[in-house]
């Protein structure tokens, strides 16, 4: 009984082992292509808030 245990808690282990690898791996692929993404300037001046502000004095 102890050896089925076992066995079905390191199949699952080695599941959850694989998709937390996959969504790592997934979120390096995803913030490499929005850093590349946010290099085209009409991107960044579409996302990035600060970017739009520039040049823009404060209002008292």
């Amino acid at each position: 009984m102890a050896n089925d245990f076992n066995e079905r808690y390191r199949r699952f282990s080695r599941r959850v082992e694989k998709g937390i690898i996959a969504l790592i791996a997934i979120s390096f692929i995803m913030l490499t292509f929005a850093e590349l993404l946010i290099e085209l300037e009409p991107v960044r001046a579409f996302f990035v808030e600060t970017h739009r502000l520039e040049g823009v004095p404060g209002q008292p």
